[in-house]
């Protein structure tokens, strides 16, 4: 049970206008069983319960008596030629249940890329990506605020670099646990045709969101030692502060060797040593004539995930299974597979990208269907089965959302 407050640090319900009809320690039992979706409606009862289910230390000790998972997806809200940044979110507990709603408003501008909603969440914040990740704006689900970071190149790359609209890019956040900053990374990539083939020239940059006077400018860093892919948020993970891409080997489209990993600490704002992953013997079917080889692997149907505090590569086989291998020791490199996931006959790469978000204590594993699906279902390796959990829209963006839901001040209950 979570420590109550002390009383003198309580708001007291009789200087209110409605006073509370149990004792103060009794109330405040009671009420941390409540979910949050109901204790927002109860702030409207009077100014001591609002002072009461406001209270930081009450917030917290509901936090813990209640640690999720939740989930956040953002759709648009229509397809076709759309304003990019017209998407609502759902903030949704893993029967389904939607808990909270915001809308996040566009301006006019149509994104003709794609009509799909690309997503991030990080400590609590929600980065909505646009135009091949060269527009980005920043969510606070807790106030409701949204920020539009820089559209243009940081200072140090502005001068002898080609237009911004010749760049892609991918964008993502996280904070920094030592000092608490919330800080975005922002990798871009041009590749420019020579007579010696196509040549990566990426650019990284950083922002820090709020502080200090330099806050809310892009500044320049050296580039990874090794090209990263910025054209598929599957290729990118976030854990304890720390952002990982899959190296862009420049190879073969079936490459015989374990995909490289590169990664950026948001604390130091360097690059750190690139990582391999790990090395899978190939797939061999039931009916296969050949004796298994590494090089069956096709290195391509990989993508990383950040799960339950660890980084994981997913490996989907022929759309078969899904085998999820999680990095125990960064500097031996040790990889493990704690998990394999069956996927459905009908779930292709052709109708859409599977995504795991966690794995719960029992085992049991929350997946997303991106694409034509668009929906949430939780696979129980017990019996091999998916229980459906909410079909959203085809074109969905999903992740784990960490925030805590009953800070949420703005959006329809």
């Amino acid at each position: 049970m979570a420590p109550s407050p002390s009383k003198r640090s309580r708001p007291d319900p009789d200087k209110g206008s409605a006073a509370l009809p149990l004792p103060l320690d009794a109330s405040y039992e009671i009420l941390l069983r409540l979910p949050a979706k109901d204790l927002c409606r109860l702030r409207a009862v009077s100014r001591a319960w609002r002072s009461l289910l406001s209270d930081p230390q009450f917030i917290a000790a509901h936090g813990a008596r209640h640690p999720g998972p939740l989930i956040v997806s953002g759709h648009p809200t229509s397809t076709g030629r759309r304003s990019v940044d017209d998407v609502r979110f759902n903030i949704m507990d893993l029967s389904g249940r939607i808990l909270k709603r915001l809308h996040v408003a566009g301006d006019g501008t149509i994104d003709n890329a794609t009509d799909d909603v690309k997503i991030s969440s990080q400590a609590g914040l929600v980065c909505i990506l646009g135009d091949m990740g060269k527009r980005c704006r920043v969510l606070d689900p807790a106030t409701g605020a949204v920020t539009s970071l820089p559209e243009g190149l940081a200072e140090e790359h502005a001068a002898n670099r080609p237009d911004m609209g010749q760049y892609s890019a991918t964008v993502v956040c996280g904070k920094v646990a030592s000092t608490g900053e919330y800080k975005v990374l922002r990798v871009l990539d041009i590749r420019l045709f020579s007579c010696s083939g196509y040549n990566p020239k990426p650019l990284c940059e950083v922002l820090t969101l709020g502080g200090s006077s330099s806050s809310g400018q892009w500044r320049g860093k050296k580039a990874s030692p090794d090209p990263v892919s910025v054209y598929d948020e599957t290729s990118r993970a976030v854990v304890d502060g720390t952002v990982y891409f899959f190296a862009n080997e420049l190879g073969p489209l079936h490459i015989a060797g374990p995909k490289c990993i590169a990664s950026f600490d948001l604390g130091t704002e360097e690059w750190r040593r690139t990582l391999k992953g790990p090395q899978i013997v190939g797939f061999v079917s039931k009916n296969a004539r050949h004796r298994p080889r590494r090089d069956d692997v096709d290195y391509n149907y990989f993508s990383l995930a950040a799960l339950n505090g660890c980084l994981a590569v997913v490996h989907c086989v022929h759309s078969s299974f899904m085998d999820l291998w999680f990095l125990m020791d960064f500097e031996q490199g040790l990889w493990v597979k704690r998990h394999s996931i069956q996927m459905k006959p009908s779930v292709g790469h052709d109708e859409c990208s599977l995504r795991p978000l966690c794995v719960l204590n029992d085992g049991r594993v929350v997946v997303a269907f991106i694409g034509y699906s668009g929906s949430m279902r939780i696979y129980n390796p017990k019996g091999g089965t998916y229980t459906n959990v909410a079909e959203i829209s085809p074109h969905v963006g999903f992740d784990l959302y960490t925030g805590n839901l009953l800070s949420l001040a703005n959006g329809a209950v």
